[in-house]
């Protein structure tokens, strides 16, 4: 069985509260809700299922209510995903929210007072260090594209998106790097590749009818 390693700040949090340790009364749970595993989460909704107990945690994450037997705790706050934890013996909680960059999320988590700009800024920063990934054991960007991307095929230097399949219509996909419209990406080397993703349908509509296709976007290091 897998040992559940509770990062630092949780720790001391719940060793030198005493109001976040477990409770001795039948039904009771606390704990801790947080996102990148250790930042606290303000402001955060916590609802028992059952026992309809509601409670919101506050500026070090912590929470406490009242929940009935094999109860159901729902965690949401504006901006992340919402969460369910299901109560079993273990009566302190660690609720770790995801949270999908963008825009829209980052405005309604920040003005929803659950994390503070500057906190939730560095965080994705440094999540973003953490899960860069090395390109560089491929020898040209198309390489990189057909290995990486599953919604695209690479013919030559060509990429065309695979739902397209009219025989009127040009499939060959948008080419976006570090915001910018190019017509060639062969210049590009594997290797300073910090990030690639293709976007379709919706997401790239702000690319007007150029991005019909689909856009590949590339951000270089």
């Amino acid at each position: 069985m897998k040992s559940k390693i509770i990062p630092l700040f949780l720790f001391v949090i719940l060793v030198f509260y005493p109001g976040i340790l477990i409770s001795q009364e039948n039904g009771s749970v606390s704990g801790i809700v947080s996102c990148f595993k250790q930042i606290p989460l303000n402001k955060v909704k916590v609802s028992a299922a059952k026992a309809g107990a509601v409670t919101y945690s506050d500026s070090l994450g912590r929470f406490s209510l009242k929940c009935a037997e094999k109860d159901e705790l729902l965690f949401f706050a504006s901006g992340f995903e919402t969460k369910k934890v299901r109560v079993g013996k273990e009566r302190t909680i660690v609720a770790d929210l995801s949270y999908k960059d963008n825009i829209a999320n980052f405005n309604e988590a920040v003005n929803n007072g659950h994390i503070s700009t500057e906190v939730l800024q560095k965080s994705i920063d440094a999540f973003k260090q953490r899960n860069v990934k090395d390109f560089s054991k491929y020898n040209t960007i198309y390489e990189l594209i057909g290995s990486e991307l599953y919604d695209v095929s690479v013919k030559g230097n060509s990429v065309f998106n695979k739902k397209i399949r009219s025989m009127d219509a040009n499939p060959q996909v948008l080419y976006v790097v570090d915001e910018k419209i190019t017509p060639d990406i062969s210049y590009v080397n594997p290797t300073y590749v910090k990030s690639i993703e293709f976007v379709d349908d919706v997401g790239a509509t702000m690319y007007g009818s150029k991005g019909a296709n689909g856009v590949i976007k590339i951000t270089l290091k």
